[in-house]
């Protein structure tokens, strides 16, 4: 009896497969729509109604978070 499951062997592309997926998700972001931040598009992340790259939403909240 297995109580975690039966571990999948691991493929040699996989490497491969995950390096060439980052590197599509860089390039092209979820949203089509120019970040409220800096202006550019496409953008990563949906929040307020607003949209953002992950990296300006960081810089946005770490401002936001020293206001108070």
């Amino acid at each position: 009896m297995d109580l975690f499951g039966k571990k999948e062997e691991k493929k040699e592309s996989t490497a491969n497969d995950s390096a060439s997926e980052s590197e599509s998700d860089s390039k092209e972001g979820k949203y089509g729509e120019p970040c409220s931040l800096c202006g550019k598009a496409p953008t990563d992340k949906k929040w307020g109604g607003q949209f953002f790259h992950r990296k300006c939403f960081r810089q946005l909240r770490k401002g936001a978070s020293r206001m108070i």
